[in-house]
């Protein structure tokens, strides 16, 4: 049993939407609620 891998697909999506998350931030405040929003919006 190895547990590391369970979850694996919903860690790195959640990883990457961090790290864009981030990103934005760089260029101005953005709430995690607005950001989450406009991510549902573009795909």
């Amino acid at each position: 049993y190895i547990h590391k891998a369970k979850y694996l697909e919903e860690r790195i999506a959640m990883m990457q939407w961090w790290a864009d998350y981030l990103d934005k931030n760089t260029e101005r405040y953005v709430s995690p609620y607005q950001f989450a929003g406009h991510q549902r919006q573009a795909s």
